[in-house]
């Protein structure tokens, strides 16, 4: 059969949402797909992209998308993916802003400055703090204290810079060729061009946005700034002859587990619900009965060990599940595409000398930091550059087929590769594990804002570069708002902000360090169960039809319940 040529819209008509979709059409060549995008949905030449007003509009907002995802990773362990948010503060401050003031406002934003605007604020707000809250967190924990504030905001810089480096060479394949469906960039191409279009669609949502927004933000006031509220109601009652106030059960006032319940769905709200009825409803009570933990003693502390268990095996489980993903990556990557001449569509792509430029300062950079910050041997350093640019690659493959970036399980697959190379080095051990964190955050953030700028017809290097502003204006807000927020170690795993992830990485970093003759053995013996159970889960999930996978326990969401008190497990299964 001839070969199909892709369906076109009407000359100088702005490409539809069902076009946008850009579906791999049997028959076609990749050359007429490119060709397809370039003349019938490309608006970069026609449409401003990257100006000054769409840039400090981003900027603004990522101050905000800051504040909020590194407040939302402390308080519950996970960070909320931000370009749909982001899409839509963007075009609500501006609108705000042309009703108050039009003459600075200027003209309505074009919709590539919205989609550039959305792209600086997702970036300062997803990729420059997932490290803050894992590793850096489990480096006070560890240490006892903070890393001096320059060295951080270096580090954290360099560190989602290189991530946005190393997606670079992955956009064309992942983005391009396969056309991996990235939900979350997807989503915020579809809302900006709702957005811009105006009409009916935009009201109610931004309405909704705001309503929201200024609900939660008064309640947060008035408990954490004021005290007029108490953080939790709890509940009347005992289980094992212990309260349930002294077991956590209450009803938080807060509304960011509510939030995050909204987002993460059923299935694995009603497991970190199931498992807070399990850990802090049964075997709790056992366990001060028995003497194990003191009636007032830290129940969370204990609990830590069987949660960081549970969750590094659920997460180093479905990693290693995912071997075929790895290898389409590594021959999508590798194995290449026939040579052919050159396509103009290449013309557009971030240069290649922009990459081995990048490459040539930001590694050696990272190299010397984490020797000179970190006491990292240079080798190792090195190793875990490389190691990381491989992981990356997995982060983003997994990102675009399920819009989850997998950086926890990226993050102890170096924690163990240095436990063997550097044991007992906890520094090195949270240092290496910094670089993978962080880069696989940024590398995994590009691609998602690149696949929306691909929907909307964006300059793939204009996307770059607002990516890399956006990773500037992150760190220097997000770092000053980290020492803000944790001034000491006290403060992490406390009610306000249990930190599951950064006590998960520092128990591991401490176990690979000293052994397993640092846990005791009854800690030992519920790791075991914890590891066995979050490991039938999750191949129990993987083994069953699809239509009954919905109802199985979610390993991550029941592990998570050891790390975060019964309250919060009941904000996430309300929302």
């Amino acid at each position: 059969m001839p070969a199909t040529a892709p369906r076109a819209v009407p000359a100088g008509d702005a490409p539809t949402d069902a076009s946008l979709t850009l579906l791999s059409i049997p028959g076609a060549t990749q050359a007429e797909v490119d060709t397809y995008w370039l003349t019938r949905v490309y608006q970069g030449d026609r449409l401003p992209q990257l100006t000054l007003r769409a840039v400090a509009l981003g900027a603004g907002l990522g101050v905000l998308t800051c504040a909020t995802n590194l407040y939302a990773g402390l308080k519950t362990g996970v960070a909320f993916g931000v370009a749909v948010t982001a899409a839509l503060l963007a075009s609500a401050t501006h609108g705000a802003l042309r009703r108050l003031s039009p003459r600075v406002a200027g003209s309505p934003l074009s919709l590539l400055e919205l989609g550039c605007a959305q792209t600086v604020a997702s970036s300062a707000g997803y990729a420059t703090g997932g490290a803050l809250v894992s590793v850096q967190g489990a480096w006070l924990l560890t240490t006892g204290h903070h890393l001096p504030g320059m060295t951080l905001l270096a580090w954290t810089f360099l560190l989602s810079a290189l991530g946005v480096l190393f997606a670079v060479p992955l956009k064309r394949q992942l983005v391009d060729r396969e056309q991996l469906p990235f939900a979350s960039g997807t989503a915020a191409a579809a809302t900006a061009r709702a957005l811009h279009a105006g009409g009916e669609t935009a009201g109610p949502r931004l309405r909704m946005l705001g309503v929201g927004g200024l609900v939660a933000g008064l309640l947060t006031l008035a408990r954490d700034g004021f005290g007029r509220v108490p953080y939790a109601y709890a509940f009347p009652g005992t289980l094992g002859g212990v309260s349930l106030e002294r077991l956590g059960f209450a009803l938080e006032t807060g509304l960011m587990p509510v939030g995050g319940g909204a987002l993460l769905g059923v299935r694995v709200t009603a497991s970190m619900l199931l498992g807070a009825l399990v850990v802090h409803g049964v075997v709790a009570p056992r366990l001060m009965a028995a003497g194990v933990v003191a009636p007032d003693g830290d129940f969370l502390a204990w609990a830590l060990w069987p949660g960081a268990a549970a969750l590094t095996t659920a997460s180093l489980l479905q990693f290693a599940l995912q071997a075929r993903v790895w290898g389409r990556a590594l021959r999508g990557l590798w194995g290449g595409q026939p040579r052919e001449a050159p396509h103009a569509i290449e013309a557009l792509q971030v240069p290649g000398r922009w990459w081995v430029a990048g490459m040539l300062v930001l590694t050696p950079a990272t190299v010397a930091l984490a020797r000179v910050g970190f006491d990292v041997p240079v080798p190792h350093a090195l190793l875990a550059v490389a190691l990381s640019f491989v992981l990356c690659l997995i982060s983003c493959r997994v990102t675009g087929e399920t819009d989850v970036s997998p950086v926890g399980a990226l993050g102890q697959v170096t924690q163990l590769t240095y436990g063997v190379l550097l044991p007992g080095d906890v520094r090195a051990n949270l240092a290496t594990a910094g670089i993978t964190v962080n880069a696989a955050s940024s590398s995994a953030d590009l691609l998602t804002d690149l696949k929306a700028g691909h929907l909307l017809g964006a300059n793939p290097r204009r996307v770059f570069l607002a990516q890399l502003l956006g990773c500037v204006v992150g760190a220097l807000v997000v770092v000053p708002l980290f020492y803000l927020l944790v001034p000491e170690p006290s403060v992490l795993g406390s009610e306000r902000f249990p930190a599951p992830a950064a006590t998960v990485t520092a128990g591991v970093a401490q176990v690979l360090a000293s052994g397993w003759g640092a846990v005791s053995a009854d800690l030992r013996i519920a790791m075991v169960w914890a590891a066995g159970a979050a490991a039938v889960l999750t191949l129990g999930e993987q083994a069953l039809p699809a239509r009954f996978r919905r109802w199985t326990p979610s390993a991550v969401g029941v592990g998570l319940a050891c790390l975060l008190p019964a309250s919060t497990c009941l904000g996430f299964f309300l929302g």
